[in-house]
């Protein structure tokens, strides 16, 4: 028969029915993925073509707006994350701050984009700068608690798969509506791409908080009696235990380099359409990224239901690096596919490419849950709070080097908006030499720093049977 005894590492584990999560949590905690998909990329998405293409933005600048902010949300992360645990209140450690940080956050995303359009550019780059740092400090307050919610919710091995990857499903549904936000504020309803963005930016704002508020309702905060008791920690001495723990080294420093790579030529690929598949007809291109877009997200809720079954049956580690090399393989055939004389083989590396990254947010969350029993094991605390704000600080890290690499890249391709489609075939092809070189490498090093991630299922159930003797609680639900 197969054995559910977590101390068991050499039985086949299945999961307890009283680690098992009900569909209403499940969808609760995707809700707030979904909302934090929203706020996280957003701006990405508009920033360059509202900025750059249609404010005449310099692309350095706008690549120092996308980074600036991160950095700074990305410092405040650890403090957040400790502050969460070390919260006690009679809602819960986590659901106070991610009530005030959801609808804080939606507030200040329309705020955002009603910059006056009148201003000079340094005026518009300091009321975005200052007004996006505000909008990070909100998303935080949602983000890390709300993360860390998710790692205390079930405690099995494969449990942990199951929940994140329903989240990165609907996550991926939620990216769709990213996709098209070009398209939309291009909408002939609008005068011009400003009005556009500042309708569509309300929009967005409203399904951000409604999606935040429907997690807090839904999921259920879990903690130990000890957890309920146990006195506040001095955040530095948090952050360097768990700088100290090697498998979350290596699980954020492979999310380190994905988004390092994949967000540093985030806006290439816009920039190719519009200026070398469709010669400066920015409609055309907006429909094409549009689709492509689609086209990932799509292929994205396809993909979890199969990365979940594969990591039950081949293990995490083996399924993501499986997944990376699809991921490598969509960057690097994209050389063949950006085409002026077939525009839809454009559509083609985002299946491949989307595959790694659904195995990337659907198994690295699980993993991290994972190495949270490690981080309690070693050292007596269950930090989920300051575990999750650095695993999100390197994501951040990797995103804002990336953000400001990329308005250099952009500028490094000699690219100029006022020659429209007439950019030299020079900037044409260094772009398209940075959109799959860059990428490509970040897979690389993603891919060899999987190899040697150390916790596997039988380590976990190991880990987890040692915990739960600790507690005193092997054997009871």
């Amino acid at each position: 028969m197969p054995s559910s005894n977590p101390a068991n590492p050499a039985a086949h584990h299945q999961t307890r029915p009283e680690d098992r999560l009900p569909l209403s949590e499940k969808a609760g905690y995707s809700a707030g993925g979904m909302s934090y998909t929203l706020m996280g990329n957003a701006i990405g998405n508009l920033g360059n073509v509202v900025l750059n293409v249609a404010m005449g933005m310099n692309p350095f600048l706008v690549g120092l707006l996308m980074a600036i902010p991160r950095f700074i949300d990305a410092l405040l992360d650890p403090l957040i994350g400790a502050w969460s645990d070390n919260s006690r209140s009679r809602w819960g450690r986590r659901k106070p701050f991610m009530v005030i940080g959801g609808i804080g956050a939606g507030l200040f995303f329309v705020v955002l984009w009603w910059l006056p359009g009148g201003w000079s550019e340094m005026g518009k780059f300091w009321y975005f700068l200052i007004v996006s740092v505000v909008f990070y400090l909100f998303m935080s307050l949602f983000a890390v608690p709300w993360g860390a919610l998710g790692l205390s919710l079930t405690p099995d091995y494969h449990e942990r798969t199951r929940l994140m990857a329903a989240n990165a499903f609907w996550c991926a549904a939620a990216a769709i509506l990213l996709s098209w936000l070009y398209a939309l504020i291009k909408l002939p309803v609008f005068s011009n791409s400003i009005a556009g963005v500042r309708w569509v930016s309300a929009g967005m704002a409203v399904l951000m908080v409604c999606l935040a508020l429907v997690a807090v309702v839904f999921c259920r905060e879990k903690q130990t009696a000890a957890q309920a008791t146990h006195q506040a920690e001095p955040v530095l001495p948090q952050i360097k235990a768990v700088l100290a723990n090697r498998a979350f080294l290596i699980l954020g420093s492979i999310v380190f380099f994905m988004c390092l790579g994949v967000f540093s030529i985030s806006s290439l690929p816009t920039y190719i359409a519009i200026y070398y598949i469709f010669g400066g007809d920015e409609k055309a291109a907006s429909m094409l990224i549009g689709w492509n877009g689609t086209v990932w997200q799509v292929g994205s809720l396809f993909f979890v239901p199969l990365v979940a079954f594969a990591a039950t049956r081949l293990g995490k580690r083996q399924t993501l690096i499986i997944a990376l090399f699809f991921a490598l393989a969509g960057n690097l055939i994209k050389w063949f596919c950006y085409s002026p004389a077939h525009p839809w083989l454009f559509l083609i590396p985002p299946l491949f490419i989307a595959l790694g990254f659904s195995a990337l947010w659907t198994i690295a969350n699980s993993m991290l849950a994972d190495v949270c029993d490690l981080h309690e094991l070693r050292t007596g605390n269950r930090n989920e709070g300051t575990l999750n704000a650095m695993y999100a600080w390197l994501m951040k890290l990797g995103t804002t080097l990336a953000f400001a690499l990329s308005g250099l890249l952009i500028n490094l391709t000699g690219f100029q908006q006022a020659l429209g489609g007439g950019q030299s075939g020079h900037t044409i092809l260094t772009m398209r030499l940075l959109d799959i070189g860059v990428p490509a490498a970040a897979v690389v090093a993603a891919i060899a720093l999987a190899w040697i991630y150390p916790v596997s299922e039988n380590r976990a159930y190991e880990i987890r049977g040692e915990l739960e003797r600790r507690r005193g609680t092997l054997g009871r639900a």
